[in-house]
């Protein structure tokens, strides 16, 4: 019996890893490029002199200077690629990568059967879904590498420098775990050990966003905006969405996952189907009463991690939400709320006495839930690529059939309408919205970006042209 739950836990594993290259291949196929990925792109070409200039470059900017480590791995990708838009997918790799070091921390904690099923959730999950598909937010999936290994550290390795290095390392590629340093130190059992966590963290970060950056950097920015926590109405408005975001709009995301079913292929279908049972088949016979304890405590960490997660929003400009690219924000909340749903419905089921094939049927249908719903916002994230070149591609044939061939040039089709009501719209992931959207667009449309300079008419109203694309119509309006 030993032996079988063995094989069904490493063809889980195989299982995971080929349908992260469905995906992976799916989007590198469609070359499905989004929101700021379409900027980034269209600044390959541009990419000129030494390596390490190009370096200091990128980092010397708003959005990177605070970044510094993910800004570095970035460069590197986007210098990499310079000759060859193809090597720009290679960020996405970040997010398996990201996975499997979780995977490999969790083994040392849980047995490798839980771990499996906890990469297995977290890689599935619709909070986030941004980290998944865009090599941008690779920030984020290093943010995650860097915490996890943090809590190895200080919890396998009782090596408080090495934790608190790695924790450093995490917060400079994206801030999102930075309020979880209260996890790091609630592990550490020695209070002088605490101090020492906290003195060489906090203070690293602190050097570095205060006196390193404005030193080095001309167009550095300090992104915290703490005063914002002050704000009574906009900590409610806060609260208000994360009830939203678990209790309405997560469940909404796996309704229009179930509706997707019929537009999903062959390959889809087999991987939702044979993934839910390879995850019955593991735990059908395991023995959970004797986790139990166990299991409480971690879904206790864990609904702790996700709401200190949360608080990030109280000192920043973002809102939590599933919708659109504002949601890759969520990868603390994504890890934590995975280890919170497996350990918590494991746990509950316990003490409500269910049988351990009934437990076993709860995880299999969780699984082929959140894995029809993946699949379903890798569509959509496809279906918004071939949407934003079908709208450049009938604004370059109404531009040539008005025989305007430079200016700028607004554009109007009801962004919101059309994520709100388009049932190919999951999540209603990010479609032509900013300018520094267009120039990638034009490009590929055949339209020459340094003559014609395409807004969205929500920016912009003062245009050469203004067009309206309705109906799968470009219509000229002014």
């Amino acid at each position: 019996m030993k032996e079988k739950r063995n094989n069904y836990q490493i063809l889980l594993n195989i299982l995971i890893v080929v349908y992260h290259l469905y995906v992976l291949l799916s989007v590198f196929k469609e070359r499905a490029v989004l929101t700021d990925d379409l900027a980034s792109v269209y600044g390959l070409k541009t990419i000129s002199g030494s390596y390490l200039s190009f370096v200091h470059t990128y980092l010397d900017s708003q959005t990177m200077g605070a970044r510094p480590v993910s800004g570095f791995v970035t460069a590197t990708v986007c210098f990499l690629a310079r000759n060859n838009e193809s090597v720009y997918f290679l960020g996405l790799l970040f997010f398996p990568l990201s996975f499997m070091v979780i995977y490999w921390v969790a083994r040392k904690i849980v047995s490798k059967e839980l771990a499996s099923l906890i990469i297995l959730l977290y890689s599935v999950s619709q909070i986030g879904t941004s980290i998944q598909f865009s090599t941008m937010m690779l920030n984020s999936n290093l943010a995650t590498i860097f915490f996890a290994l943090s809590i190895y550290g200080v919890y396998i390795r009782k090596n408080i420098v090495l934790s608190a290095v790695c924790f450093i390392a995490s917060v400079l590629s994206y801030e999102i775990f930075l309020p979880l340093i209260v996890l790091n130190l609630f592990l550490i059992k020695e209070n002088k050990q605490r101090l020492l966590f906290a003195f060489l963290t906090l203070g690293a970060v602190f050097i570095f966003r205060k006196v390193i950056q404005p030193a080095i950097f001309v167009h550095y920015y300090q992104r915290d905006e703490v005063g914002k926590i002050l704000d009574v109405k906009r900590v409610l408005f806060v609260i208000v969405l994360s009830f939203k975001m678990f209790f309405y709009d997560f469940f909404v995301a796996l309704y229009k996952g179930v509706l997707h079913l019929r537009n999903m292929n062959i390959g889809g279908v087999i991987m939702s189907v044979i993934i839910p049972v390879a995850v019955y088949k593991i735990f059908c016979n395991d023995d959970f009463k004797n986790k139990s304890e166990f299991l409480k405590k971690l879904s206790l960490f864990s609904l702790t991690a996700v709401l200190l997660g949360l608080s990030i929003y109280f000192v920043s400009s973002y809102v939590p939400t599933l919708f659109g690219f504002e949601n890759r924000n969520l990868g603390a909340i994504r890890l934590f709320y995975t280890l919170f749903m497996i350990s918590g419905v494991i746990w509950v089921s316990v003490k409500l006495k269910f049988q351990q094939k009934t437990i076993s049927i709860f995880l299999s249908v969780i699984t082929f839930f959140l894995v029809i719903t993946n699949i379903s916002v890798k569509d959509s994230w496809i279906y918004a690529a071939k949407f934003n070149n079908e709208l450049f591609s009938k604004l370059n044939t109404a531009l040539k059939e008005n025989n305007i061939e430079r200016g700028e040039i607004c554009l109007e089709y009801g962004i919101f309408d059309e994520l709100k009501s388009n049932p190919n719209f999951t999540l209603r992931e990010p479609i032509f919205y900013k300018r520094w959207e267009s120039p990638q667009l034009c490009k590929i449309n055949g339209i020459d970006p340094l003559k014609i300079h395409v807004d969205n008419i929500i920016d912009k109203k003062d245009c050469t042209a203004t067009f309206l694309y309705k109906n799968g119509k470009m219509i000229r309006i002014k």
